[in-house]
């Protein structure tokens, strides 16, 4: 039905290019003197109401072919759990949905996976501990100074590292201070959340953050932000968010999970458990 709808468009618009060729031609041949001037003027006025038809019909299907591009590309994101994307940096809103406060609800989890995540850790340190006062507890994968050793050198070889934190292996000292000071303020004042480190082993594609969302009504909802750049590039300087989105509906008090095995948030969040689990 589609595929004859879009036939009949080009051929209305065919008609009327060949309709305005032919008057066009008439009209240039006989011209007023050649013709009478009522005839004449009837054939130019059609003359002019077909091209303005075929001009505005190109480009109005040139438009809503468009249109349905975008809408279908739309409605498989969603389907894959993309919700938009966009710069690799966050944003104000989206910090206070990854992290909780100022009116959005804090997250039950966070789930990191940096290759040192110091930057992101030290910016939002504030955040950080914010959240965890609020019962969050986060986990955060960094790469294994030492039984990664080699992938870090390969890695800094083609990313070279410096700056404020220096290179990778400095970097994830900073992250290991950075975090145990943070522990220490969860012992000092008994907060409900905690923040732990894991390290993995040359696992590490792309930085990726979770947050997960737990409500006894609506049940869980997870957020996830994916960040892809050039590998000789900082995510920081020049990366690309994909952010992403999956809910669990409660209904009738059963629960009733709205699966989908292309979901690349569930498929993301079951990666992030894997890894968590094999490096205890």
């Amino acid at each position: 039905m589609k595929t004859k709808r879009l036939s009949l468009s080009f051929y209305i618009i065919g008609i009327s290019a060949l309709l305005v060729v032919a008057i066009t031609t008439l009209l240039m041949s006989f011209g007023r003197a050649g013709m009478d001037e009522t005839l004449y003027d009837i054939l130019y006025e059609i003359d002019k109401a077909l091209i303005l038809t075929t001009i505005f019909g190109t480009v109005t299907k040139i438009i809503s072919d468009d249109i349905v591009s975008v809408k279908k590309n739309d409605e498989k994101m969603k389907k894959l759990g993309i919700h938009s994307i966009g710069e690799g940096r966050l944003d104000k809103k989206q910090t206070k949905i990854m992290f909780g406060g100022s009116g959005y609800k804090y997250p039950r989890e966070l789930k990191f996976c940096f290759i040192t995540g110091i930057a992101f850790l030290n910016d939002l340190k504030g955040k950080i501990i914010e959240a965890i006062k609020h019962g969050t507890h986060i986990k955060l994968l960094l790469a294994d100074p030492i039984k990664s050793k080699d992938y870090l050198t390969r890695v800094s070889y083609i990313n070279p590292q410096g700056g404020k934190y220096g290179d990778f292996f400095n970097q994830l000292k900073e992250a290991e201070v950075l975090v145990a000071g943070i522990n220490e303020l969860i012992k000092k004042h008994n907060y409900s959340g905690s923040i732990e480190i894991r390290h993995y082993i040359d696992e590490y594609r792309y930085n990726f953050r979770i947050a997960k969302y737990f409500d006894d009504v609506k049940g869980v909802t997870t957020n996830a932000w994916i960040n892809f750049q050039p590998i000789n590039k900082n995510a920081i300087d020049q990366s690309l968010t994909v952010i992403g989105r999956h809910d669990y509906t409660n209904k009738e008090n059963k629960s009733s999970v709205i699966t989908d095995s292309q979901n690349i948030v569930i498929s993301l969040d079951e990666s992030f458990n894997t890894l968590w689990e094999l490096y205890k």
